[in-house]
This record gives C-alpha cells, sequence and structure tokens, in this order.
C-alpha cells in the first residue's frame, strides 16, 4: 500500500486525501464551445472521466445554459450531453472502461459542426 503523509505526488501516480489515484489531464473546448464558454483549454486533475465531466458542468455548465437561451434554444441539455467527447482522440463511447493517466487529453466537441 502506498501513503502520501505530506505530498500528492508519490512514486506510483497522485493521490488525493482520499486514497484515489489523481490524473492530470487537459480538457480542450473545440469549436463552438470554446466561443461559448470562452475557454480554449483547462487542466484538471481527476480519477476518472465522470469526475472530468462533474468538472467541466460545475464550473461551465451555467455559462453553457445562458448562451443557448439567449439564442432562443429552450430545451437545453448538458454540455456533456450535447457533445462528442474524444479520449485521446478516441471517442469515449467507443471505449470499454478508460482509465484516465497524466497526460491524457479530452476534447469536447459539438455533436453538431459546420464547414
Amino acid at each position: 500500500m502506498v501513503q502520501c503523509l505530506l505530498s500528492r505526488q508519490c512514486s506510483e501516480g497522485n493521490f488525493s486525501n482520499q486514497g484515489r489515484v489523481l490524473s492530470r489531464i487537459s480538457v480542450n473546448f473545440i469549436g463552438l464551445w470554446r466561443v461559448f464558454l470562452g475557454v480554449r483549454s483547462i487542466t484538471v486533475e481527476v480519477s476518472t472521466i465522470d469526475e472530468a465531466r462533474d468538472y467541466v458542468e460545475k464550473n461551465y455548465g451555467s455559462v453553457f445554459r445562458e448562451k443557448l437561451k439567449a439564442r432562443g434554444f429552450n430545451k437545453v441539455e448538458s454540455i456533456w450531453d450535447s457533445s462528442n467527447i474524444l479520449l485521446n482522440g478516441k471517442n469515449i463511447s467507443q471505449l470499454d472502461n478508460p482509465v484516465l493517466k497524466d497526460g491524457d487529453k479530452l476534447d469536447v466537441l459539438s455533436k453538431v459542426a459546420g464547414g
């Protein structure tokens, strides 16, 4: 068993005070989401993709909903439900139980895009 007493950095990974392995990942907002949310990329320390989703929704969900309502959209879903999410270039819906590691990249992009 690995214990981290004074430092969050351990030789076998990053651990929170709850014993979960934390990975430092980049979350990149692509296209329309970048414009709507006013941010290009964030770095977060999470242990699962669900935690990354919760972080994005908690910190950017209200801005997302306000922008959509201002444009006349009455039915507003979450950022996550309105997006394709890629983990290192692969759609997470096609991955079986993906495990995050330091340096991973989550790309969040609109399900509908034009060009």
